[in-house]
């Protein structure tokens, strides 16, 4: 009876630690789409598709540059903290 009792208990602790790790992936994961969607707010933002900052049809021929700056911006702004910068 007393090792099946060791045998619940280690279970049972097993189970806690799991659910705690599942608790803080959860977190992590909210965290990083919380991130995400931030920086994707804020790239869009920069870039108006009705009112394209370069000549009418530029956005069509891939030559505004203002799609070419929020992309960049998105990179910069979906990079951790500490990442490198490479040029």
């Amino acid at each position: 009876m007393h090792v099946e009792l060791q045998m619940d208990l280690a279970l049972y602790q097993r189970a806690v630690k799991a659910e705690t790790e599942a608790a803080l992936l959860r977190a992590a994961l909210d965290a990083e789409t919380a991130r995400w969607e931030e920086a994707l707010r804020l790239t869009w933002r920069m870039v108006d598709p009705l009112n394209p900052a370069g000549a009418p049809g530029s956005y069509a021929r891939g030559q505004d540059s203002g799609i070419v700056a929020a992309l960049t911006t998105l990179r910069a702004n979906l990079k951790t903290p500490n990442a490198e910068v490479t040029g």
